[in-house]
């Protein structure tokens, strides 16, 4: 079985070649994985996440999703719209939505009736503890709450693959540890790829996979230690 998706000798490069993001990078995930993206300012997280999921192109390199080489921006955008998944540090939610209008707006270019997609938004209120919530604004919610919202939007696809980038960075540390809790309960219990860019090494530490970045380069990739 082919892995979810591969960088393959992937290099990205800005302002005619003088900045080097990327240098190089060969990157496998396996469907599953559990995976954080670390390593310094600058050193190329975002940008591989954003090549993972057509974000942006390779200057050189290809990148494969489920044994296929994709470099068409119609096809990425199939693929982000059907099969990914998408959580951020800033929350991205409308303020002038309600919460279940946030989570609905990520189904309605999917041909799926408007019935179906309250039904979907319901049971994604209910799971991720948000029954009560759907008809507040996002200023209406804890961080913690809208980050919630975010997830609950990101899965309302039912997404092989979700990425995050630095989903706790504007959290407290409860709500970040609860976010992390709950990103591992889908992984677990949803047969979800996980990959999340973070800088904090104890949310790493959870993760069952942990890729450094410097320079551009992958320094170390290794896998939790299982007793």
């Amino acid at each position: 079985m082919p892995h979810l998706v591969e960088l393959q000798h992937c290099h990205r490069v800005y302002d005619n070649g003088r900045i080097i993001a990327l240098n190089d990078v060969s990157f496998s995930v396996a469907r599953g994985d559990f995976i954080a993206i670390t390593g310094p300012s600058g050193s190329g997280k975002s940008t591989l996440l954003d090549l993972l999921c057509g974000l942006e192109e390779p200057s050189a390199g290809d990148v494969v999703f489920d044994g296929a080489t994709v470099r068409d921006r119609a096809d990425w955008a199939r693929i982000r719209a059907e099969r990914i998944g998408f959580v951020f540090q800033s929350f991205c939610l409308i303020p002038s939505l309600t919460a279940a209008e946030n989570i609905e707006l990520a189904m309605l270019w999917q041909g799926i009736s408007a019935h179906a997609r309250r039904d979907r938004v319901a049971e994604l209120l209910e799971r991720l503890g948000l029954g009560a919530r759907g008809r507040q604004h996002p200023m209406q919610l804890s961080g913690g709450e809208r980050q919630r919202v975010a997830i609950a939007r990101a899965l309302a696809n039912s997404p092989e693959l979700i990425v995050a980038d630095e989903p706790t960075g504007s959290l407290d540390s409860r709500s970040s540890a609860d976010i992390i809790g709950l990103l591992e309960g889908l992984q677990r219990d949803g047969a979800i790829t996980v990959v999340i860019v973070t800088h904090d090494r104890a949310i790493a530490e959870r993760c069952d996979r942990r890729v450094e970045l410097v320079d551009g380069r992958i320094v170390s990739d290794q896998r939790r230690q299982t007793v």
